[in-house]
């Protein structure tokens, strides 16, 4: 979930001074929760109507006044989301005024809207990265997944228009039950186009309280151990030639079984240096944590900031996690842990996918 998972080295660099200061030097914008897909395991989608009778999206203003603060405060980094952001009635003018301020900007999108005026703009406003999520390797796929008939093409369209205008680029794909049988297939367009790649095969089991009807997510995501499996083969994928000397000291340092000696905390730059505004007006830590949040309406973006930092440092630990030899391979973060209790009653699910990998590196030495 963080627009910084790759940095550089002076990005990396600048997160850590950051986070030491508690300064939110990344933002997310969520600028709406519509999209023009219908996938199965989505937790945010809305139908236009419902979110008209919610009083709708926030005002290209509002979100420039939001900048501004964010500006004063030393946000460098502004990633623009939904939803399907280029959904957001003003998503040209509000990409070109956050350019023209100084933010280094990164996209996440489904890619199907994108067009030679979108490419050309950001041909001559670079975004430090549009990150697409390819769901298929095909339209059947897309129609069964996300009730798309020509969503394969249309994001391939985008993605090839990307690459001509020289645009950085990145692949997302989300494994689920009824698009595994195209892991392969994705992992070869990748190749093909010379697009780095991130899977995801966990898929957190939180729905937006604002999602109707809810969504079952735990119904759509792999089992666990097939999840687990499918990231070990996105370790081979990425590690390449290099994989059997991962796996080999990835298997040695799991053997050796040095258990966690605290809790599971908010461990993550959420809070310290990265918080999320929700298309409603809201500031929450991370996009899958509603909770704790800070309504903007009546405060400044600094007030809602201390506001949100000292709930995050308050936040009980989830205790379940201490003692266990398997944290460095799990796939657990605060709020997964979170949702995970909610909706299954303990955290197995992820438990499971890290005995899995743990597994696989060691039959790997063998």
């Amino acid at each position: 979930m963080d627009q910084l998972n790759d940095a550089n080295p002076l990005e990396k660099r600048l997160v850590g001074k950051a986070n030491e200061a508690r300064i939110p030097i990344t933002a997310n914008f969520e600028l709406t929760p519509t999209c023009n897909l219908h996938c199965d395991m989505c937790f945010i989608r809305m139908e236009h109507s419902a979110v008209q009778a919610m009083g709708g999206v926030r005002t290209l203003e509002d979100w420039l006044d939001t900048a501004r603060q964010l500006k004063e405060m030393g946000t460098l980094f502004i990633l623009l989301t939904g939803g399907e952001p280029m959904l957001y009635p003003h998503f040209k003018e509000l990409y070109i005024a956050l350019r023209e301020m100084g933010f280094i900007l990164t996209i996440n999108t489904n890619g199907t809207l994108i067009d030679e005026e979108i490419a050309r703009m950001f041909q001559r406003l670079k975004p430090r990265r549009v990150n697409v999520t390819l769901y298929g390797a095909s339209n059947g796929t897309y129609q069964q997944l996300c009730r798309s008939p020509h969503g394969f093409d249309q994001c391939m369209r985008g993605l090839h228009l990307l690459k001509a205008h020289g645009i950085d680029t990145k692949m997302n794909l989300s494994i689920v039950k009824e698009n595994i049988h195209e892991y392969p297939q994705l992992l070869d367009i990748a190749r093909e186009l010379d697009i780095p790649a991130e899977v995801n095969s966990y898929m957190f089991s939180c729905t937006r309280s604002t999602c109707q009807p809810k969504r079952d997510i735990t119904t759509q995501r792999l089992d666990a151990t097939q999840a687990g499996l499918a990231e070990m083969e996105y370790l081979r994928y990425k590690k390449g030639k290099d994989f059997p000397l991962y796996a080999q000291t990835m298997a040695q340092a799991l053997q050796q079984d040095f258990p966690s000696t605290v809790g599971l905390g908010l461990d993550c730059r959420a809070g310290k240096s990265s918080c999320w505004f929700d298309w409603r007006g809201r500031m929450t830590p991370c996009c899958v944590m509603e909770e704790p949040a800070v309504v903007l309406k009546g405060t400044t973006i600094a007030q809602a900031w201390d506001q949100i930092k000292a709930a995050a440092e308050a936040l009980p630990k989830h205790e379940e996690c201490n003692g266990c030899s398997l944290r460095m391979i799990c796939d657990v973060c605060y709020a997964a842990a979170c949702h995970e209790k909610k909706a299954c009653g303990n955290l197995n699910y992820l438990c499971e996918m890290s005995r899995t990998k743990k597994e696989a590196f060691i039959h790997e030495t063998h």
